[in-house]
């Protein structure tokens, strides 16, 4: 569905307060660390070659801005808002200003299609959905929104049953009335899932269950990434940038070294990465750092830094015969 026109602590705190396929798919990647775009920005350009594509796709995928705006609208939160929002400005740029700028370049980019990861907004404020919503209408191209952890909370609201129904609601004409996002060309399905709680819904797993059933590649876009089954770089990474401990682990990636995921999440991931999936790459954000590392031995994973700090990827989607 396209959408229209010390340390260790503060670091927490940023991240918490089928039938078988008609098409053979193999993925390998490159990095390009030439850049065109701001100087105050980290846009990584990768480029994904692709068995079963016919034509290139570009993807600028962004996450994790945690814009902070509050007005007269939400009185509560004016103060929270405004620790949240200085807690997010690097180098004297503050979330909102990085986020004009990277749509800035996503709008002037070739990329014709913007994916927003989630934690696009730090919390439900009517100010900052305003903000975010009037920057996407700049946008000459179609985008797609979808949830993170962050998105509809609300002060103490965070994953109650009081945040889903008032407060999530507030972004529908950002991000749709369901949990999960289809955007389908002839030869490629990008596939966006709502991942905020470290798992996935019923609903959720349904559709994907379809769209791997339609014999096309298959880009997999979350918030919170997926462990690794071919090694455990990620994990160590999460541990040097958060430290170690149950606690720290279990809010940081789907899987037995992080927030072990229930029955149907865990037959998500097991789709993602079977032999006979469709699925070429996952991306995600969440971790506020940069990552790229194989998911098993053919599914690529990206993990985007965070846009606070003027971070995004630019993915080039390209056909391969081998």
């Amino acid at each position: 569905m396209f959408r229209g026109k010390s340390q260790t602590q503060n670091r927490l705190l940023y991240l918490f307060l089928i039938p078988v396929l008609a098409v053979s798919v193999f993925c390998m990647s490159s990095c390009d660390k030439e850049s065109s775009f701001d100087p105050r920005l980290t846009v990584t350009e990768e480029t994904v070659k692709v068995k079963g594509l016919h034509s290139r796709h570009d993807i600028f995928f962004l996450a994790d801005s945690h814009i902070s705006l509050c007005d007269e609208r939400d009185p509560e939160l004016m103060e929270k808002a405004v620790v949240r929002g200085s807690m997010f400005t690097t180098d004297d740029i503050t979330p909102q200003d990085r986020f004009d700028l990277l749509i800035d370049a996503a709008d002037s980019d070739e990329s014709p299609f913007v994916l927003l990861g989630g934690d696009i907004i730090d919390s439900a404020m009517y100010a900052s959905i305003d903000y975010v919503r009037d920057e996407l209408a700049k946008l000459d191209k179609p985008y797609v929104y979808y949830m993170g952890n962050h998105d509809f909370e609300y002060g103490d609201e965070y994953f109650s049953q009081k945040a889903y129904s008032e407060y999530l609601p507030r972004l529908d004409d950002l991000r749709g009335h369901q949990s999960y996002q289809i955007s389908e060309y002839d030869d490629l399905v990008v596939f966006a899932a709502d991942d905020h709680n470290s798992q996935v819904d019923a609903d959720v797993l349904k559709a994907f269950k379809d769209v791997i059933a339609r014999g096309k590649p298959v880009v997999v876009a979350l918030h919170v990434p997926i462990e690794s089954r071919a090694d455990d770089a990620l994990i160590q990474k999460c541990e040097e940038v958060y430290g170690k401990g149950a606690t720290t682990r279990s809010q940081l990636v789907m899987g037995s070294s992080g927030c072990v995921p229930n029955a149907v999440t865990q037959e998500f991931i097991d789709l993602i990465l079977a032999d006979d999936s469709p699925v070429v790459l996952v991306l995600a954000g969440h971790l506020h750092f940069y990552h790229k590392g194989m998911l098993n031995d053919r599914v690529l994973q990206i993990v985007t830094g965070p846009a606070f700090s003027g971070e995004a990827v630019k993915i080039r989607l390209k056909p391969s015969l081998f």
